[in-house]
């Protein structure tokens, strides 16, 4: 992987909203992105939406070029189009799709966003990075024991209708002239970081068999010059400090200096906040961008121990790193 001079992250889809609350002087908000571009009257007709979910576009800029893919749309077409729109998303830009896990809440909008970047560049398929693991049927076993099925992920047929080329793998891979890392599968070396508990997923023989780990889900890394690695965690089902264990291991003379993802501490989950916040300061993290799954009680826990390096996601947010 090669060092990037800079990197452009614009938040599409997010479970929040907020213009309002302090940030960095390397965030931007919505508010003040809407400005930048001329808005000349506040109002809802001009704002974007929070949707349960997570998109982001990255730019990574290197020698005065840009190369930019898009990680996750979020969970439907609606939602994706509306804020995309709004923030003034250049489709034509975008080289490169990649989906972090199987989860609908990341994927509903992909034939969406496929169309969008198509029509912006000319019919040119798009490189979309998938794992084979992405497209099983899953279902969550609620509490009276009854499996409660999700919205699956978009199959390779509808993608590559919808002006994909897919690429599906199980390996690592460095993309778009060495600018991005993408992850194999991420090894689970922690005690208490036991995926998403409930999951289960449909196999050959049409029964329900335990999911709970999520092998599927990769993580995206960036080598930012003079300040080191900066990590997109996704949803964190691996596990927040297994992710960064991994990206650590992988690259073992690039200092760590970021991560940005929603960090999956809520619900039941929550009981492994102290644990995580403790592993984490291990990391001397400049920056913590918590976003989507992350939970307020992780966030404030967060805060508490880091100060200034939290950053809380929202949709429409531009971070300059």
């Amino acid at each position: 992987m090669n060092t990037v001079d800079a990197v452009e992250i614009l938040v599409i889809v997010d479970n929040a909203t907020d213009s309002l609350s302090s940030n960095p002087r390397f965030v931007e908000t919505e508010f003040a992105g809407r400005l930048r571009r001329g808005m000349r009257q506040l109002g809802g007709a001009c704002l974007c939406c929070a949707a349960h979910g997570l998109s982001c576009l990255v730019t990574a800029r290197r020698d005065g070029q840009s190369r930019t893919i898009l990680f996750d749309t979020g969970p439907d077409g609606w939602v994706f189009e509306r804020n995309a729109v709004r923030l003034g998303v250049d489709f034509g830009s975008i080289d490169a799709m990649v989906l972090s896990h199987g989860h609908w809440d990341h994927a509903g909008a992909m034939p969406q966003a496929l169309q969008m970047i198509n029509v912006a560049n000319g019919g040119r398929a798009v490189p979309t990075y998938m794992h084979p693991g992405m497209f099983v049927t899953r279902a969550l076993k609620m509490p009276d024991g009854r499996m409660m099925p999700v919205e699956d992920v978009p199959g390779v047929e509808l993608l590559g209708a919808n002006g994909a080329r897919v690429i599906s793998t199980v390996e690592e891979q460095v993309i778009l002239d060495g600018s991005f890392y993408i992850s194999g599968e991420i090894p689970r070396v922690t005690a208490y970081e036991r995926g998403l508990p409930g999951q289960h997923r449909l196999n050959a023989e049409g029964a329900w068999e335990p999911d709970e780990l999520v092998m599927d889900e990769r993580f995206v890394a960036l080598n930012v010059a003079d300040k080191g690695l900066f990590v997109f965690t996704a949803c964190s089902h691996a596990g927040l400090i297994n992710v960064l264990t991994a990206a650590r291991a992988r690259f073992p003379g690039v200092p760590l200096f970021g991560v940005m993802g929603g960090f999956h501490l809520a619900g039941a989950t929550e009981l492994i906040i102290p644990q995580t916040v403790e592993d984490l300061a291990g990391f001397n993290l400049k920056v913590i961008v918590a976003a989507h799954c992350t939970g307020w009680r992780a966030i404030s826990a967060l805060a508490a121990r880091f100060g200034a390096a939290l950053v809380n996601c929202a949709v429409g947010k531009r971070l300059m790193l």
